[in-house]
């Protein structure tokens, strides 16, 4: 395998999120914690590429955590006492603390976006945007072992 040319990263944020959780302590284990709506403010000069953002029930947001853990992860523990590697987990502690969640878009005003639900602290910078399109996100068969069948995945991390 060849390295890449690239030996560094820059990414600008496109925007901010606002949930209201001031702290880490405030925010719910995951999205499914948090019934209220969120909102994704885009930076003004983005706003253009939010046209017919309304014709997608959902959205997929990709979003930097700031404020993790970023050093090596080798094993994290899940809720059922097994370790996992970081890249096996979905811990935010991460060499790359990039993050992201699947969210049903409420409304769409100007560079706003309301949602339901996110689980991070308020201004945490927004990456990326994408429609989720459920012809090809959605996979039938998928399936995880440290997940039980039904379970919450507020409990499952």
């Amino acid at each position: 395998m060849t390295k890449s040319s690239a030996s560094s990263i820059h990414l600008d944020p496109i925007g901010y999120l606002r949930t209201g959780f001031e702290t880490l302590e405030e925010c719910p284990a995951s999205m499914m914690g948090n019934d209220d709506s969120s909102y994704i403010e885009l930076l003004p000069r983005y706003a253009a590429g939010l046209h017919n953002i309304e014709l997608a029930s959902h959205v997929i947001v990709l979003y930097w955590l700031h404020l993790s853990n970023r050093k090596p992860h080798l094993e994290s523990s899940g809720c059922n006492g097994r370790k996992r590697g970081v890249f096996a987990s979905r811990t935010p502690n991460r060499p790359n603390p990039i993050a992201m969640s699947v969210t049903r878009l409420i409304a769409h005003d100007q560079n706003i976006l309301q949602v339901a639900g996110l689980d991070c602290v308020d201004g945490t910078a927004v990456l990326d945007i994408k429609p989720y399109v459920p012809q090809l996100d959605h996979i039938t068969d998928a399936s995880i072992s440290w997940t039980p069948p039904h379970s919450s995945p507020a409990l499952n991390r």
